[in-house]
C-alpha cells in the first residue's frame, strides 16, 4: 500500500511537471535551481506579481494541502486527494504565467498606436527623443510605465542607452524589433525614419490580428481537451463521495493503480494536444547588446 502510494505521488508530481514545465528540484544541480528561481522571480515581477520564489512555493503548498484535505474529507479516497492537491499546487505558477501572457498581449496590441503617436509628433517637428517622452503621458496605457522609465533615465544617461534599458525591461521580440528601429532613428535622423515607423505600425497591427485569430481558433480545442481530462476525475470524485462501495474500491491498491493509469492517459492526451496545437514562439535575437 505504501509503495503504491509513493509511486502514485511520484507519478502525479512528474506528470504535472511535464505539463507545466517544472522539473523536479532533486534532478537539478544547485546552480541550476538558483538560476530557475531567479527566472521565476523575474517572470513574476514582469507580470506585476512582486513575490519571491519562496512565497510562490509556500502558496502552492498551502493550496495543495487545503484542496487535498477538502477532497479527502468529501470522498475519503487518498489517491483522489493527492491528485487534487497536485493539480491545485500549479495554480500560483499558472496565474503568473497567464498574467505574463496577458501583459505581453496588451503591450503588443499597444505598439501600433504608440508608433502612430510617435509619427504624429515627428511630423509636427519634434525630435525623436521628445516624441518618445510624450508616450509617457499620451501613449497607450500598457506602454506608459516603460516610457516613464525611459524619460527618467534619459535625463541622467544617454538617450540610446535609456532606450536599450527599456528594451530589456519589456523583453519580448516585438519590442526588440520596434526599439531597434527607434534606436536607428537617433543615428539616421527622424525625417528618414517616419515612413519606416508607419510601415512598422501596419505590420505590427497585422501581427496582433493574426495572433488573435490563432488564439481564437485554438480556444475551443484547448477548453475541450482540459474538460475531457478533468471530467472523469470529477465524476469519480462525485461517485466516491456519494457511494461507499466506490470509496472502498478506490482506496485499495487496485484503485490506486486504476487512478494512476487514468492520470497517465489523461497526461499523455493533454501533452499531445498541447504540442500539436502550439506554434513556435519568436526568439529574441536583438537583446543583450547593451552592457
Amino acid at each position: 500500500m505504501l509503495v503504491s502510494a509513493g509511486a502514485f505521488g511520484c507519478l502525479v508530481y512528474l506528470s504535472l511537471g511535464s505539463l507545466f514545465g517544472v522539473s523536479p528540484a532533486l534532478l537539478k544541480r544547485r546552480s541550476g535551481s538558483r538560476s530557475r528561481a531567479a527566472m521565476l522571480q523575474d517572470k513574476a515581477h514582469r507580470a506585476g506579481v512582486f513575490v519571491s520564489p519562496t512565497q510562490l512555493l509556500g502558496s502552492s503548498i498551502a493550496i495543495a494541502l487545503s484542496c487535498g484535505l477538502a477532497v479527502l474529507l468529501l470522498t475519503g479516497v487518498a489517491p483522489l486527494a493527492l491528485l487534487a492537491g497536485g493539480a491545485s499546487s500549479a495554480l500560483p505558477l499558472a496565474t503568473v504565467g497567464r498574467r505574463c501572457k496577458a501583459l505581453h498581449k496588451a503591450r503588443l496590441g499597444a505598439w501600433p498606436d504608440a508608433l502612430r503617436d510617435v509619427v504624429a509628433h515627428l511630423r509636427a517637428g519634434q525630435s525623436i527623443h521628445s516624441s518618445l517622452g510624450q508616450l509617457a503621458e499620451s501613449g497607450p496605457e500598457p506602454l506608459r510605465p516603460a516610457f516613464v522609465r525611459y524619460r527618467s533615465l534619459a535625463i541622467a544617461i544617454d538617450h540610446t542607452v535609456a532606450l536599450e534599458v527599456v528594451r530589456e525591461e519589456l523583453a519580448d521580440p516585438a519590442s526588440d524589433r520596434i526599439i531597434e528601429v527607434l534606436l536607428a532613428a537617433f543615428d539616421q535622423g527622424s525625417s528618414l525614419i517616419v515612413d519606416l515607423l508607419e510601415d512598422l505600425a501596419s505590420g505590427t497591427s497585422e501581427d496582433v490580428r493574426l495572433s488573435e485569430d490563432i488564439e481564437t481558433a485554438q480556444l475551443e480545442t484547448r477548453l475541450e481537451a482540459r474538460a475531457a481530462a478533468a471530467l472523469p476525475f470529477g465524476v469519480l470524485g462525485l461517485l466516491c463521495a456519494t457511494s461507499e462501495d466506490y470509496g472502498r474500491f478506490y482506496s485499495t491498491t487496485l484503485g490506486w493503480i486504476v487512478i494512476a493509469f487514468g492520470l497517465g492517459l489523461a497526461s499523455i492526451g493533454l501533452v499531445s494536444i498541447r504540442r500539436l496545437g502550439s506554434f513556435p514562439e519568436e526568439a529574441r535575437i536583438l537583446s543583450g547588446r547593451s552592457a
